[in-house]
């Protein structure tokens, strides 16, 4: 039933937005709007509501957002947006083919008429926007990337009527080598600065201050705080299972930034020149799935998950003719399927520091390490030489040799300092410090 609710709301607003926008109709656009919003009930206040903010809606950023509001939520209602609302305005004004001159990544246009347009849709946000908080009385917006690029004049007009626009960073957890290239990126593009941003670690703070995203007392390190949930699974003792995180073909490396920009635009990168295009993790992922159906065939009552990221193109021609004790998700968020797996494998991956911090067996594939630059282009981890498989062959005996090991919930079984290095949570209070980052942030303060 709810299912065909959405539905029926998506394709209202499909037809009527673009309707609404077109004659500016203000009022019957604001109670489409109010229409969409949905209470966040694993969050709902404990007490009288004092304070409304709006989710525009993200998997990974909306479960930091739970776990740091279910236990300290005294007066605060969260509302979800479907944040293609904001896209089906934005194509009113700027249509699909002009999408062409901009993405998440690169907002900026050489094109005046383009240009011209984000005014005028900034405009009519503004106007939208003084209409909607007479109607319906909200105090701050809440997003998960500075970049999505329907979201980025939201942000401008929330400025302008000073009403609080937080960032909830759930992004930037990858290599020194993407790190160095998106930064070189941003800081050419120009990207425009939000009113606050909480971001899970230091160095990812220091990378937006570089990239002129927000100036130095806008960014507030709170931690990530839906590791909470798997710090939980220390203590339960897992199942003979196996989680491989999919891994993805370019994840920590900087392929999709020349798509975007083009090769010319690093050429000011120092060390660019070096860089391999053709690298790619097809040939590491293709290795690790094939061990994992041998190790399958041969062990049939052991239960291997195989987790595709939400939103990933896959080849699904490689997941054919599987084995029966595998079983492929690709929708839903990866932390879920810790809690009773005890074997976690992955590459590049921020699936891997969850597994960290639930403490189970980690096995990395490690097949292909003699390119230049490997170690810029591989996810910072500190772990011990026995969780690294160089060899298909050694792949397969570490499955072996760990499905039978006996977990002991007292052990600690995997080195954590990249936990705070890149999640900024070893100390598990990370949920503190974000509540306290948006309780800060209600009001709309002049820096």
């Amino acid at each position: 039933m709810y299912n065909l609710i959405l539905i029926l709301i998506n394709n209202v607003n499909k037809i009527f937005i673009p309707l609404f926008v077109k004659y500016k109709m203000f009022n019957l656009l604001s109670f489409l709007f109010i229409l969409n919003l949905k209470k966040i009930t694993r969050i709902a206040p404990k007490k009288k509501i004092k304070y409304r903010a709006i989710v525009l809606y993200r998997s990974g950023g909306v479960d930091d957002l739970i776990e740091s509001q279910k236990k300290y939520n005294p007066n605060i209602l969260y509302l979800n947006c479907n944040r293609v609302f904001f896209k089906h305005i934005f194509f009113t004004f700027l249509n699909k083919k002009s999408h062409r001159y901009f993405n998440d990544n690169d907002y900026t246009s050489r094109n005046n008429e383009i240009n011209n347009l984000k005014i005028k849709y900034k405009n009519f946000l503004i106007t939208f926007l003084e209409i909607l908080k007479k109607k319906y009385a909200f105090n701050i917006f809440i997003g998960f990337n500075y970049g999505y690029f329907a979201e980025i004049e939201l942000g401008k007009a929330c400025n302008k009527l000073k009403i609080p626009f937080l960032i909830l960073l759930k992004e930037r957890v990858t290599t020194e080598l993407h790190n160095k290239y998106l930064t070189y990126a941003l800081k050419k593009n120009q990207m425009s600065k939000f009113y606050k941003i909480a971001v899970y670690s230091d160095y990812i703070k220091e990378e937006l201050i570089k990239s002129n995203i927000v100036d130095k007392e806008s960014v507030v390190v709170t931690g990530c705080s839906r590791l909470s949930t798997s710090y939980s699974y220390k203590k339960i003792i897992p199942k003979n299972q196996i989680l491989y995180y999919a891994i993805e073909k370019y994840r920590g490396l900087p392929n999709h930034l020349f798509k975007i920009y083009g090769k010319k635009f690093f050429n000011g990168l120092k060390g660019n020149q070096l860089y391999n295009q053709n690298l790619n993790w097809e040939k590491l992922h293709i290795k690790t799935l094939n061990t994992l159906k041998k190790f399958a065939l041969q062990n049939p009552k052991i239960t291997i998950i195989i987790k595709i990221k939400t939103g990933d193109k896959y080849n699904k021609n490689e997941y054919i003719n599987l084995p029966k004790n595998i079983k492929v998700i690709n929708f839903g968020t990866g932390h879920n399927f810790l809690k009773d797996s005890k074997i976690v494998i992955g590459w590049n991956t921020t699936s891997i520091l969850e597994g960290i911090a639930a403490n189970r067996f980690l096995l990395i594939p490690y097949f292909d390490t003699k390119h230049k630059n490997f170690k810029e282009t591989e996810l910072k981890l500190g772990l011990k030489k026995e969780s690294y498989a160089i060899s298909e062959i050694d792949f397969y005996k570490k499955l072996s040799f760990l499905i039978k090991k006996n977990y002991n919930q007292n052990k600690i079984y995997n080195n954590r300092s990249s936990l705070k290095h890149h999640l900024g949570n070893l100390d598990n209070k990370a949920r503190l410090r974000l509540n306290k980052f948006i309780r800060d942030n209600l009001n709309y303060k002049y820096y």
